[in-house]
């Protein structure tokens, strides 16, 4: 009777994935990646309608909202980094 480790048994136990296991997840990879661009796309059109819409919250106007847009797009339209201002602070 051998003892052996329990890392040493687990290696033994190992199998080799078959390629249909191979050629499953390539497949569940790729529905996930589109399922992830789909999601990113209708994520994308709800914040674009919330947008849109920001005049209709009370007490937020026109010059507010467009200032919310312009923050909102220049954080995120660049790759999420903050554009630093190059005023001196009060």
């Amino acid at each position: 009777m051998i003892l052996m480790g329990k890392a040493a048994r687990l290696k033994r136990e190992k199998k080799i994935s078959s390629p249909l296991n191979l050629k499953m997840m390539e497949a569940w990879n790729k529905g996930f990646y589109a399922g992830s661009k789909q999601q990113k796309e209708t994520d994308i059109e709800q914040v674009m309608k919330w947008l849109a819409s920001l005049e209709e919250i009370p007490g937020i106007g026109e010059k507010r909202a467009l200032e919310i847009r312009r923050h909102f797009l220049d954080f995120f339209g660049n790759g999420r980094k903050r554009q630093i201002s190059k005023k001196a602070p009060k």
